[in-house]
């Protein structure tokens, strides 16, 4: 994390009733190169046709003015292509969207900052949706709880 992260994480955890007004200002370059870093080269590419390669290439071009944007709070998301793939072992085809890879950089640095600030708020044990957790680790979490005492249900 960096220290504007950190320093909202620290306030956050001292302070639970504290309600967070403004927090574009940490939406930064340096923190959108990392989210368009953390991208796979291999990920499809959004309506707008710009791969994660010419992204990168480009980056001081379009991020300017995304950032700025999001500071005056005119950031409009762009349109999602949507694509229709194979369900396993049925002849149904399921629908996904495929946001473009600014759009998704700016969702990786967004829920930088936010989860900045939410996970102050979780116990431990809780798993859904965290960085760093998983399905695994829930299900060795609970392994551990069920080996470690006598239980009569779950």
């Amino acid at each position: 994390m960096t220290t504007g992260l950190e320093r909202i994480a620290m306030k956050a955890q001292c302070d639970k009733k504290l309600q967070f007004t403004s927090l574009t200002h940490h939406i930064t370059p340096q923190l959108l190169w990392s989210s368009l870093n953390k991208i796979s080269t291999k990920s499809s590419v959004g309506v707008d046709g710009v791969s994660v390669t010419v992204a990168k290439e480009k980056f001081n071009e379009w991020s300017p003015e995304i950032i700025e944007a999001v500071h005056r709070q005119g950031y409009h998301a762009p349109p999602v292509k949507r694509v229709y793939i194979p369900k396993p072992g049925k002849s149904e085809k399921r629908p996904i969207g495929i946001p473009p890879i600014i759009d998704r950089a700016l969702q990786g640095a967004v829920s930088k900052v936010l989860n900045s600030i939410y996970e102050q708020d979780f116990l431990d044990c809780s798993m859904g949706g965290r960085p760093n957790r998983s399905a695994h680790h829930a299900v060795a979490t609970l392994n551990e709880a069920i080996s470690g005492r006598k239980v009569s249900w779950v």
